[in-house]
Order: C-alpha cells, then sequence, then structure tokens
C-alpha cells in the first residue's frame, strides 16, 4: 500500500493557484493581441477556467478549506428598511 505524499488541501491550493494565474494570462493576452479574434478567443477560455475554478472553490468550501466568501446585499431589504424608517 503506498501513502499520499502530498494532502489534498495542498493539491487543491495549488490548482486554485495555477487557475488563478490562467485567468490573468488570458486577461495579458487580450490586452496585448492587436487582433479581435483573438480577444474573443481568449475570452471564451478565461471564463471556461473561471467556472473550472468555481467548482474548485465550491470542493474547497465543502470540506472546510475555504471559507464561504461574502455575498452581496440583498439590495431590495436593504431598500425596504430604509423606506420604512
Amino acid at each position: 500500500m503506498t501513502s499520499q505524499v502530498f494532502s489534498e488541501k495542498l493539491m487543491m491550493f495549488y490548482v486554485s493557484t495555477l487557475n488563478a494565474l490562467g485567468v490573468g494570462f488570458y486577461g495579458t493576452g487580450i490586452a496585448q493581441s492587436p487582433r479581435i479574434d483573438l480577444g474573443v478567443m481568449y475570452n471564451k477560455m478565461s471564463v471556461q477556467v473561471q467556472l473550472y475554478s468555481e467548482d474548485g472553490a465550491n470542493i474547497m468550501i465543502e470540506n472546510k478549506w475555504l471559507e464561504q466568501p461574502p455575498l452581496a446585499s440583498d439590495r431590495k431589504e436593504l431598500a425596504n428598511k430604509n423606506n420604512q424608517s
């Protein structure tokens, strides 16, 4: 029987870091490319990487390796509280 060399938590950290780098590289590619067709392609791939990253973040939240990020406030509830006072 073999044992794991690296923990799942560490590997998820590395994968999420590489995902963030990938999105950044696509952004740099969009900014530096004068060709519109490449910008569209990079943007499409960036969205795919972001969706993949979201799956990884959800896995980390489920395993309590990452806290759930703050969510946006409910604007309708805030507007109703301001109107009532």
